[in-house]
């Protein structure tokens, strides 16, 4: 054979196995994007900052972990939560009701179903299911019988979480409900480019880039609805990208 027909069937078999010509055996679709939804988390001390650590969550859409009391054996009343983005998350921080702690609480993955970054149970977001199992870990308070015997303070007030994402040119949730008294937690993204946040009424200004949670806090303490807006120039439409936070 020659040197040129041994160069042309070199070249043609590089083509084809370029193109998959000739393969014996298929490749499987990637399952690299699957995330399993699950929780872990061990038994823990309650500090005086009143948060609990989940080590490790994961799951398959934007969602939410929450504490729940446990009642009768069962699970029972929220007491915290936080949200939870798509994927994998260690060392999940949550601020919980210390006087209404139980001896022993459930973690509980939850969707967010409903509307988008506003935590609505037990109406649209609901547990996350498996199997016909919810996923859900239980533990314990190691030093709930010193919590027992502190005095107990109630109150109404709450620690809420919203998760607001800003795009040229709105805020998705653009309305935020609250009572008087709650501390309210914002974990700000964008979708697109460069935002900002003004809450006047409140002290918060902030700016956060694509990539980048922006979280801010701040104690509802007085009733109204309040304005906020974005406090970066992203376009022809911003000068009406506002929302309104209602404190009742």
């Amino acid at each position: 054979m020659s040197k040129k027909i041994i160069f042309l069937s070199v070249a043609v078999l590089g083509t084809l196995t370029l193109l998959g010509v000739g393969c014996t055996k298929k490749t499987s679709p990637s399952t690299s994007l699957v995330i399993p939804p699950s929780i872990s988390v061990q038994s823990q001390s309650l500090g005086a900052d009143n948060e609990l650590v989940i080590n490790k969550a994961s799951i398959d859409n934007d969602g939410w972990i929450a504490i729940h009391q446990k009642e009768d054996g069962q699970v029972g009343k929220i007491i915290g939560y936080a949200s939870l983005f798509r994927g994998v998350a260690t060392k999940i921080k949550i601020n919980v009701d210390r006087a209404n702690i139980s001896p022993s609480l459930f973690a509980v993955l939850h969707h967010d179903r409903g509307q988008k970054g506003v935590f609505e149970f037990p109406d649209t977001d609901g547990p996350v299911i498996i199997n016909q199992q919810v996923i859900m870990e239980e533990f314990n308070i190691s030093n709930y019988k010193n919590i027992a015997k502190e005095p107990r303070q109630t109150s109404t007030s709450l620690r809420k979480e919203f998760v607001i994402t800003a795009k040229q040119w709105s805020f998705s949730p653009s309305v935020i409900k609250v009572k008087k008294g709650d501390t309210i937690v914002l974990k700000l993204s964008s979708a697109d480019v460069e935002h900002g946040i003004v809450i006047a009424d409140f002290g918060i200004n902030t700016k956060f880039k694509p990539g980048e949670i922006k979280v801010v806090e701040f104690v509802a303490d007085k009733t109204g609805t309040f304005e906020f807006i974005c406090n970066v120039r992203c376009g022809v439409g911003h000068m009406g990208m506002k929302g309104m936070i209602i404190v009742e």
